[in-house]
């Protein structure tokens, strides 16, 4: 008998005896709380997260790969297969030339309204953290398409479109080569992934507005924080917090305070934030966002003491908040529409009104 066909067998017996300790755990928390029902069982019981978290590190352990909404790659990198990003990984679900049509149409339409009002419209796509380690990736998820929606995307608009796109995917994995640009354990990128976005912007910007312009990265320091992040993926996958350490990108020249003026409460974890600078002589700018522009507070941090007043829209489904009506209301002069490569279907024609 061969060893994997050995350990197949005592596999199976570990699952058997984790199953039967959560039933009984179960049990003992219904009769031990008088006032719990079924309904609420699965919520309510004893111990669930420590158990959940038991029976996510065994099968780690085990060597499964494949989680509720997560994969397990190699070398300890975790990557997230929820909200279309497998099939933005294995090209498998293409845009359609309509779908292409319409979204470059209503872009356009959206930067020319701002041109004639002397206003700048910029479209940053975050890529998923897939595409920019692959490498990474496991092998029985075969990439199956030869382009993905973003090739599609950034081709189409850069063949019949005028606004301004950034895509931000080369200079991220030649980055990559030196620093990680994107946490291991979690679906967003780090500090160093954020400071190629903010100078891509800014770069893209001073071409407009000589106020504005990047700085390198010799300019900062990069320091490791006295706390770990709280990553995402891990809770995915129903396992312990993973530690894993947070570096941050500190200027090392003086940069404008700037000052919450606004706060409203979109969601349980989400805010339409309006915050003001000391220096009124800068522009002013309003993002639509997703958990790329403001997760551990990279590419905001960076980005945001470069204007005199900022407005983040963060990405939700109420058409009340995820509106283009913030334009009108506020008056920028520069608008960001930062979307991350899975969203790519999702938050644009919801933002333009196509869906």
């Amino acid at each position: 008998m061969s060893e994997q066909s050995s350990t197949q067998p005592r596999a199976i017996q570990v699952y058997s005896l984790v199953f039967s300790i959560v039933v009984m755990a179960m049990l003992v928390s219904f009769l031990a709380v008088p006032d719990l029902d079924l309904a609420s069982l699965s919520d309510n019981m004893r111990w669930r997260q420590d158990l959940i978290a038991l029976y996510g590190s065994l099968r780690l352990k085990l060597g499964d790969q494949v989680f509720n909404k997560a994969v397990v790659g190699k070398d300890g990198w975790i990557f997230y297969t929820g909200e279309f990003s497998i099939p933005d990984y294995q090209n498998s679900a293409p845009f359609s030339e309509e779908r292409l049509q319409s979204i470059q149409k209503a872009l356009d339409q959206l930067s020319s309204e701002l041109e004639k009002q002397g206003k700048t419209l910029l479209v940053v796509i975050a890529p998923n953290k897939s595409t920019i380690y692959a490498q990474y990736m496991p092998a029985e998820i075969p990439v199956l398409g030869e382009r993905s929606r973003l090739d599609q995307f950034t081709g189409y608009m850069q063949e019949h479109g005028s606004t301004r796109v950034i895509d931000l995917r080369q200079d991220l994995i030649s980055a990559s080569r030196e620093h990680d640009v994107y946490y291991k354990v979690d679906t967003h990128w780090n500090d160093m992934g954020a400071y190629y976005a903010y100078r891509e912007i800014l770069d893209a910007l001073s071409s407009r507005d000589p106020r504005l312009h990047s700085h390198p990265l010799s300019d900062f320091d990069y320091t490791m924080m006295q706390y770990n992040i709280n990553p995402d993926l891990p809770r995915a996958l129903g396992l312990p917090v993973f530690a894993e350490p947070r570096w941050k990108l500190t200027p090392r020249f003086p940069v404008q305070e700037l000052t919450v003026v606004g706060r409203i409460t979109v969601s349980s974890n989400r805010e339409l934030l309006t915050l003001e600078g000391t220096d009124k002589n800068l522009p002013s700018l309003l993002v639509y966002h997703d958990s790329f522009y403001a997760a551990y507070g990279g590419l905001s941090h960076l980005l945001e003491p470069n204007f005199r007043r900022i407005i983040t829209v963060p990405f939700v489904a109420e058409p009340a908040i995820w509106s283009l009506d913030w334009i009108q209301k506020e008056g920028p002069d520069i608008v960001i529409i930062e979307v991350v490569e899975r969203y790519l279907n999702l938050t644009l024609p919801k933002l333009l009104g196509l869906d």
